[in-house]
């Protein structure tokens, strides 16, 4: 199902990144409150807008202190540097956006099995060594990732391979 822009900004979880005139499509507190993990697009999203990943650290009263990574460094032409994808993989349902940069690759995702919930947050890999780092979201997100349906290119490294916002 397609959640319309203006209920995706309203119902925007509490991590808050996002600059005005752009939309949560993922955003999560994560480290028990002490950083954020946020997805960032035009509002509403297109084809000539942009897609920001967006994490750093929160301020005792939840508010952003300090953002540590934002990618990539400039919006235009910023979609062509993510990839999107849905897909079911023993028996986890899965919903991610993957980027690279550096010698880095991030994949923010959200998983389930049926109605239980399997965590959320970001992956970073590092491409040399291949170890993944996970940091999980303190709380439940909000991944609005059909939003980004035909803006994203599909993603050919999930476990299923090659797979699309579907």
């Amino acid at each position: 199902m397609r959640v319309p822009a203006v209920v995706v900004a309203l119902a925007a979880s509490t991590a808050i990144a996002c600059d005005d005139g752009s939309t949560p499509i993922f955003s999560c507190e994560a480290s028990n409150g002490r950083k954020f993990i946020e997805l960032c697009a035009a509002s509403p999203p297109s084809l000539d807008g942009f897609l920001e990943y967006r994490f750093g650290t929160l301020g005792r009263d939840g508010q952003e202190k300090a953002v540590e990574l934002v990618f990539p460094a400039q919006r235009e032409g910023s979609l062509a540097q993510f990839f999107g994808a849905t897909y079911t993989s023993k028996g986890v349902y899965t919903q991610s956006v993957r980027f690279g940069t550096g010698s880095h690759a991030y994949t923010v995702f959200t998983r389930a099995r049926g109605s239980r919930d399997e965590g959320a947050g970001v992956e970073v890999k590092a491409r040399a060594s291949g170890k993944v780092t996970t940091i999980y979201c303190s709380e439940r997100p909000r991944f609005y990732v059909f939003e980004l349906q035909g803006l994203l290119a599909c993603d050919p490294e999930t476990p299923v391979g090659k797979a699309c916002i579907r």
